[in-house]
């Protein structure tokens, strides 16, 4: 930033205009100058209660048709957000935000479903968007706009242009909101953002929960970023409270350019708690208890479908506890009940890592690191970096289950093997090294590309890889404790010739921070009666912070069997994997991520709704009016709900 009273040499990317209202656009604009030619997109939020204004989106219209763009298009598309609150058509939301195809200076547009017409997203193999569709308008629009508006979230702390860009996708299942949005700013970014604050809406959910404040604001900009950092301080929040911001700042860096205008807060903006947010966040880790969070704050929508009762009964008893979520007493009955939630959440999985890994949710990812940045000697160089960690372990005795393991600068450096009685060049034409890690026990899910390849005369082949595994917590038992999902990011080499076949691995980066080394080999070697399938590795993963205090290299008589009893698991099931894989049979865990199409199903609702009458049943509970609650009646008396798969709950006496 330059010296109060000298210009900044930075290009102006954003424009918070005050005190105005949308005879401000124009000018904003014209002072940003973005390129505005040719069919032109924008995309709007259209979520009830909390639509940008019609008079914005107008206005906009008008200054694209008088910029030379044409067709102008308004678009957005149906939502898990607006199934669950009872909305199934953008026509319909777009009739209530006052959207009816023609501006007040007679202006006509159109307005369209971005999800109904799809293309293959135009972006690269390590984007969590490769292999899916986005919107053809979208993708092939010279000029793209996106109209959001200002409103604070229970979950986020804040929603503006990134919430409303991933209107221009669909939803990619198993994957996380924020890795969506960080991808089609990446690759499908916006030429135009406006964000409506003329009426910003505030309050702990402002979003679902309108509360609209006459603060007159309008933020105009050319970089997304910009725009969502202006609003966030407009709301008096951190940028990077949002998820989504934080993952998008990682992605694409900082904006280059400077923002003009007044960054102070709105007087009397207001949000959440952090306690009730963090709360909030712990439930919506889960997909399908995020739906239930979101449809069951405010309501019923205007021109939503008729809820059903356990909802309808949800949101009578959940609404009043977020609409006094706020304050430092208000938060407490909100922050309570979403925290056992949460610790419902929990528990139910760790009992899934532990014992029924079917029911364990498979994740999409993007790979989160660009494999270019690391040079070409980086990946042919993998194996004389692992080579001296092979002669580590070379000369340590195998213990009884054929390990050979010692510890080296904390870590686990470590061989285990076994001989498969199957003919080399069977097994390798069937089990491809390459795809080694993504076949060991617990994988959840992960992103593997092509970097580059070369051949010898010899018949050796290399070719340059990158990977991103997710893996359950190892081990296992660290899920009760509070054990994150094992998280990395890897270069890698695979080598293929007559006789082997070996991917080398190195890990650069944890995002989630769970290790420090995950490093090693997989290698098949041809043998006279078979192939001999070897793992080598060096693994350092974080212990969760219950166990910080914990110092179990002082306690080797209790370390040792653990961490043997741990690889012994781990390394039985990715071998049983790998014969599995070579003879054709199924051996993954987890089940399909949740359908963002699919209905809200009754247990979670369920579980939710035990937690907030738990609550209530609780005499004297702060916040809450001790004694009979007459909303608890309705409650019960939905009686018997049945599930989307048919299942029947009864709910009992507590």
């Amino acid at each position: 930033m330059a010296p109060r009273g000298v210009p900044s040499r930075d290009p102006l990317a954003c424009i918070v205009v005050g005190g105005g209202d949308v005879d401000a656009l124009g000018p904003a604009v014209s002072a940003l100058a973005p390129e505005l030619s040719g069919a032109a997109v924008v995309l709007v939020r259209l979520r009830q209660p909390t639509p940008v204004a019609s008079s914005v989106v107008h206005a906009l219209v008008d200054l694209l048709q008088d910029q030379g763009c044409s067709p102008v298009v308004v678009g957005a598309t149906v939502q898990a957000y607006d199934r669950d609150r009872g909305h199934d058509s953008v026509q319909e939301l777009a009739r209530l935000a006052g959207l009816g195809g023609r501006t007040a200076t007679g202006t006509r547009y159109d307005v369209v479903d971005l999800g109904r017409d799809l293309v293959a997203a135009r972006v690269p193999d390590t984007s969590v968007l490769s292999g899916h569709l986005a919107s053809r308008a979208w993708v092939e629009a010279p000029t793209r706009v996106v109209a959001a508006r200002a409103v604070t979230d229970l979950v986020d702390g804040y929603a503006a242009g990134l919430t409303t860009l991933l209107g221009a996708a669909p939803e990619v299942a198993g994957a996380e909101a924020a890795d969506v949005a960080a991808d089609l700013l990446a690759h499908l970014a916006p030429t135009l953002v406006v964000v409506d604050a003329l009426e910003a809406s505030v309050g702990p959910d402002g979003g679902r929960l309108a509360q609209p404040l006459d603060s007159r604001t309008l933020v105009v900009a050319t970089d997304l970023l910009a725009a969502d950092g202006a609003t966030a301080a407009l709301l008096g929040l951190d940028r990077s409270t949002s998820p989504l911001f934080e993952r998008a700042l990682l992605a694409v860096g900082p904006s280059p350019g400077r923002t003009e205008g007044r960054l102070t807060m709105l007087e009397g903006a207001h949000a959440a708690h952090p306690l009730a947010r963090g709360a909030a966040r712990s439930v919506a880790v889960e997909p399908r208890l995020a739906r239930v969070l979101s449809a069951a704050t405010g309501g019923p929508d205007e021109g939503a479908s008729p809820a059903d009762a356990v909802l309808s009964t949800l949101r009578a008893l959940l609404t009043p506890l977020v609409v006094a979520a706020d304050d430092p007493a208000g938060h407490v009955p909100l922050t309570a009940v979403l925290g056992a939630v949460g610790a419902a959440r929990r528990s139910a999985l760790a009992w899934s890592t532990g014992v029924d890994k079917d029911t364990v949710d498979r994740r999409e990812v993007p790979l989160g690191f660009d494999p270019a940045a690391y040079p070409v000697s980086a990946y042919d160089g993998l194996p004389a970096f692992f080579a001296a960690f092979d002669a580590l372990v070379e000369g340590v005795p195998e213990n009884a289950d054929g390990m050979r393991w010692r510890l080296v600068d904390g870590a686990t450096v470590f061989e285990v093997g076994r001989e498969v009685p199957a003919d080399f060049d069977e097994w390798v034409a069937r089990v491809d090294v390459a795809a080694g890690i993504s076949l060991m026990a617990d994988y959840l899910g992960g992103r593997r590309v092509t970097v580059s390849s070369a051949s010898s005369s010899t018949g050796t082949t290399r070719t340059r890889q990158a990977e991103r595994n997710l893996y359950l917590p190892q081990p296992n038992y660290l899920a009760a404790w509070g054990g994150e999902p094992i998280d990395v990011c890897k270069i890698e080499l695979v080598e293929r010739s007559p006789d082997r076949h070996r991917l080398t691995w190195r890990t650069v980066s944890s995002p989630n921070g769970s290790a420090e080394f995950d490093d090693g080999s997989l290698t098949f070697t041809r043998t006279r009666s078979g192939t001999l399938v070897a793992v080598r590795g060096r693994q350092l993963f974080a212990l969760p912070a219950t166990w910080a205090g914990i110092d179990l290299a002082a306690v080797p008589e209790l370390r040792n069997p653990l961490l043997e009893e741990a690889y012994r698991r781990f390394f039985t099931t990715t071998f049983d994997n790998l014969e599995a894989g070579f003879e054709g049979r199924g051996f993954r865990i987890g089940r399909p991520p949740m359908d963002p199409a699919e209905p809200l199903l009754t247990q979670a609702l369920d579980l939710v709704l035990g937690a907030v009458t738990d609550w209530l049943d609780r005499p004297g509970s702060p916040g809450i009016p001790a004694g009979p609650d007459p909303t608890r009646g309705a409650a019960r008396a939905t009686g018997p709900e049945v599930d989307a798969q048919g299942f029947r709950h009864v709910r009992g006496a507590r």
